[in-house]
């Protein structure tokens, strides 16, 4: 039976489904699209790495979010896990070994951290998607996770820079960050390893019938993670469907822009501003979608078959869930 989507009440505060107004986006957007021009006025492209855009859209729109809480992970964390996946893209060939290396180490490193920036998991995995070998990708991870935690701090300072939904009120909220535990990022191995690896191993299968690394494209990775390990607090948990939708329509218009407007600053904003209105009329949270429109930014003449590849991997992914929450239920969930 599919499962029906957890009231918003019942997931803690930074899991929560949220909406954000108007103002975060276009701030959102805003920023990313400077991003791009200090790429493109670098010469550095990969400034504008896939998942900042997650990053981003929720460091702005939910200030109590938990990486907002830890400016210092937010930027370490991928900055490191980029260093695996640069070091692991030039000693090993890309093969299997290197995508379960890569993600073995980089979650063993989010664990020693006692980091919940699971984003990072893509930052790592990036290298070998897109076949990079420059030493310089890890330190062009810092501009913009930087700016980010220079973002924390100045609202911390002047509390008016927050969206108006998140600033004191009168009335007591619903629920507080210590109403409800925090989720581990890395719950129990049992819960986890089984689904996850069977995930891998499928997405690595499919990898080779194909011919395109990028049917793991790196956002995927978060994805599954989200899904598989943490089932019950996952923010689109039932929804598997819509988030399929959605990333493939974000493939789409990622790579049309790109095709049209080039990685410039205008095609960013563009891009973010689509998917911000194609999740609020999904009514889905899913920030991933917004690190799937910006990967064409960062490939190398990306081709038609993009949109099919994110189709094919969120696809598996679906029947890994639906074959774990089967198994579930039957040992009695």
């Amino acid at each position: 039976m599919p499962q029906a989507p957890v009231p918003e009440s019942s997931l803690p505060p930074w899991r929560w489904p949220l909406r954000p107004g108007l103002g975060s986006v276009l701030a959102s957007a805003l920023y990313l699209g400077l991003i791009t021009a200090l790429a493109r006025a670098s010469g550095v492209d990969l400034l504008l790495f896939p998942e900042l855009a997650a990053l981003t859209t929720v460091v702005i729109a939910d200030p109590g979010h938990a990486w907002v809480r830890s400016p210092r992970l937010l930027v370490l964390t991928p900055c490191l896990t980029g260093m695996v996946g640069i070091v692991l893209s030039n000693l090993l060939p890309e093969s299997p070994l290197a995508v379960v290396l890569v993600v073995t180490l980089s979650l063993l490193l989010i664990r020693a951290l006692g980091s919940t920036v699971m984003p990072a998991l893509s930052a790592g995995l990036l290298p070998l998607a897109l076949g990079l070998h420059s030493w310089i990708y890890p330190l062009a991870l810092l501009p913009g996770t930087l700016g980010l935690a220079l973002l924390i701090g100045l609202r911390r300072r002047w509390p008016m820079w927050q969206p108006a939904a998140a600033r004191p009120s009168p009335a007591p909220p619903l629920a507080t960050a210590a109403d409800q535990p925090a989720i581990p990022a890395l719950p129990p191995l049992r819960l986890w390893l089984g689904p996850l690896a069977l995930f891998l191993a499928g997405a690595l299968l499919l990898v080779r019938l194909l011919g395109s690394p990028l049917v793991l494209y790196p956002p995927l990775l978060v994805l599954a993670w989200e899904t598989l390990a943490h089932p019950q607090s996952c923010p689109w948990r039932g929804r598997l469907g819509a988030v399929l939708a959605a990333t493939a329509i974000a493939a789409v218009a990622g790579l049309l822009l790109v095709r049209w407007l080039g990685p410039v600053p205008l095609a960013t904003v563009l891009a973010v501003l689509l998917v911000a209105a194609l999740l609020a009329r999904l009514r889905l949270h899913c920030p991933p979608c917004f690190a799937v429109a910006l990967l064409p930014f960062v490939i190398h003449a990306p081709t038609d078959a993009f949109p099919l590849h994110v189709l094919v991997g969120g696809g598996w992914l679906m029947v890994v869930t639906a074959l774990t929450v089967r198994r579930g239920g039957r040992r009695g969930g």
